[in-house]
């Protein structure tokens, strides 16, 4: 699989290009950290966070 090539997409109009490995780590780190607001939102909602 070729990690270096571009992928076009569109937003709100305009033309976005990248490199399908920078919109792959884009992606990942978008949901770790979603994930780790929910994990943190969950205790401090609990009162375990201090």
């Amino acid at each position: 699989m070729n990690w270096n090539r571009p992928v076009k997409f569109k937003i709100s109009g305009e033309d976005w290009e990248m490199p399908l490995s920078i919109l792959i780590l884009l992606i990942v780190l978008a949901l770790v950290l979603m994930i780790g607001g929910v994990w943190m939102g969950f205790r401090f909602g609990s009162g375990q966070l201090e």
